[in-house]
């Protein structure tokens, strides 16, 4: 018998990426107004989601995510390529995803208990 949460680790590495993700948004947010400055963003679902279908949770694992400069934003006069919209937006997908993987690794965790102590 295993005493380890299904999927604990898959979980436990999109709340990390989603922790990553936060603070690369919040550094383009500050630099909103920053002349020169390039939008930022953290590179990899596709990478992770492409492993894990081909070769499996263990060399999904292996993934690291990356910090990019954002390609798909033009430069404004100033040479600025934050557009606040889409990190406001980007944002708030963020903390959703971050909300859903912890609801769900909080569900197996507490199922777990339930099953440790017979509640």
């Amino acid at each position: 018998m295993s005493l380890t949460i299904p999927q604990a680790e898959l979980l436990t590495r999109l709340l990390d990426v989603a922790s990553l993700r936060h603070q690369v948004i919040s550094h383009n947010l500050a630099n909103v107004n920053t002349p020169g400055y390039r939008q930022l963003e953290v590179s990899f679902e596709d990478a992770f989601t492409q492993v894990l279908g081909k070769q499996g949770e263990a060399s999904a694992l292996r993934i690291r995510p990356r910090i990019v400069e954002g390609r798909d934003n033009p430069p404004r006069q100033d040479g600025n390529t934050v557009d606040l919209d889409k990190e406001i937006g980007n944002l708030n997908k963020n903390a959703i995803l971050f909300s859903t993987a912890m609801q769900m690794l909080m569900s197996r965790v507490n199922m777990m208990r339930s099953a440790i102590t017979g509640r």
